[in-house]
């Protein structure tokens, strides 16, 4: 509650002695988790506030050796039916995966997102190929994404619109012959925006300004909170990110909006390769009523790059071209760990490029910014960067990040 004296929270144990349990989802005041070894289902049968039975609601879920191979996330769609994505048996130092001992096992639901329906009967297969998807998103229609983790087939972070059959990348967790070919995420992230993904949300609360409807993306590597900014071109997902002004206690990861309040709530923790601050920290993102100024919408064609904005512009900061700065560049699938960059025009040569603009142009709403790119070519990565003002006369500076799979 808004009201709610902070001293007065308490916490009390509920449960113990999971194994693993990375995935947590309360469905009708019923907890349930998914670890491992099982999805458990709770029960306290004496009221008490604490755990009497705990219920294997479904077992089927496959492990190896491998102590990477962690189970990350739990949601339901509208149906009831519960997703959780499972990680690789990535080796130590990262590179490759198989079981402990050597004995390079993998197992059948390694690099998995998996279905499990609403009576824990019947466990299924959605999507493979996943490295290390810390966190996943289930949207208000059953639309399905997920992070994951640079390193074997991975080459930087990306945000992954899971299509079911999908192979999203590792070869060796395909679990399919002959070899599928790759579904492309609908974006990378350089490592400065993501190193390490912590989940998505919709944004269901009507409550949370302009964003309603709105896909979120966290960064537990980067402590970030991103508005992801799509669109579907030939079946293909792609476009980018843009961050918010936001600093947390601790990373971000596990984002859900509160259905009393409509207010986001964020988790986070510090340990492998993150900026976080605190060693742990719970906080909540809300909408105070003020006016947002930022990029809401991305769109690319051969007419250019369109920006959408929450705000109207100001026209002649917006039509310069010198405001605004573009560079681009490539990556390379492969065994190796990541990978560097490439030039867009040489994919051969190291290293990224910058992209003359040829003119700005506003929208007769004075919302959105048209940048005519010279060469405009399809690219793993592009970055935007620009400081222009609004029809009221508040600084807009602000960047993007986004990838462009089709230009037509």
């Amino acid at each position: 509650r808004d009201n709610m004296d902070i001293k007065d929270l308490k916490w009390t144990r509920f449960a113990s002695g999971g194994f693993e349990t990375l995935g947590l989802k309360i469905v009708e005041d019923v907890i349930y988790t998914s670890g491992r070894d099982e999805m458990t289902r709770y029960h306290d049968l004496n009221n008490d506030g604490a755990a009497d039975y705990y219920e294997s609601f479904n077992n089927e879920i496959t492990s190896s050796q491998g102590f990477h191979e962690f189970v990350f996330d739990l949601h339901t769609d509208k149906a009831g039916n519960f997703y959780t994505i499972k990680a690789g048996p990535v080796r130590g130092g990262g590179r490759g995966f198989g079981g402990g001992g050597g004995n390079g096992h993998i197992s059948a639901h390694a690099g998995a997102l998996v279905k499990i329906d609403k009576y824990g009967e019947k466990l299924s297969v959605v999507a493979t190929g996943f490295r290390a998807p810390n966190g996943m998103g289930v949207g208000p229609d059953g639309q399905l994404t997920s992070g994951d983790n640079e390193g074997t087939w991975v080459p930087r972070c990306p945000i992954n619109w899971v299509k079911s059959g999908g192979f999203y990348g590792v070869e060796q967790l395909a679990h399919k012959n002959p070899l599928p070919n790759h579904h492309k995420p609908l974006c990378w992230l350089d490592k400065g925006w993501d190193n390490s993904g912590g989940g998505q949300e919709w944004v269901t609360s009507k409550t949370w300004g302009p964003f309603h409807g709105e896909l979120l993306h966290t960064s537990y590597g980067r402590s970030s909170l991103y508005l992801v900014l799509k669109e579907e071109v030939d079946g293909q997902m792609q476009g980018g990110v843009v961050k918010f002004p936001l600093r947390f206690t601790s990373s971000a990861m596990r984002p859900r909006f509160n259905p009393h309040d409509g207010h986001l709530y964020v988790a986070g923790l510090k340990g492998w390769q993150s900026n976080a601050g605190r060693i742990t920290g719970l906080d909540r993102v809300r909408y105070t009523g003020a006016k947002v100024y930022t990029v809401n919408g991305l769109k690319v064609n051969k007419a250019g790059v369109h920006l959408s904005f929450t705000q109207k512009l100001d026209s002649k900061t917006a039509t310069d071209p010198e405001n605004y700065a573009v560079r681009r560049w490539n990556y390379k699938r492969t065994q190796a760990y990541g990978s560097p960059t490439f030039k867009v025009s040489d994919p051969e040569q190291r290293g990224n490029e910058t992209v003359n603009i040829t003119s700005a142009k506003l929208s007769a709403d004075g919302k959105t910014v048209t940048l005519n790119v010279e060469d405009l070519r399809t690219c793993d990565q592009q970055h935007i960067k620009f400081r222009i003002t609004a029809a009221d006369g508040t600084q807009i500076n602000s960047e993007v990040m986004h990838t462009i799979h089709i230009v037509k």
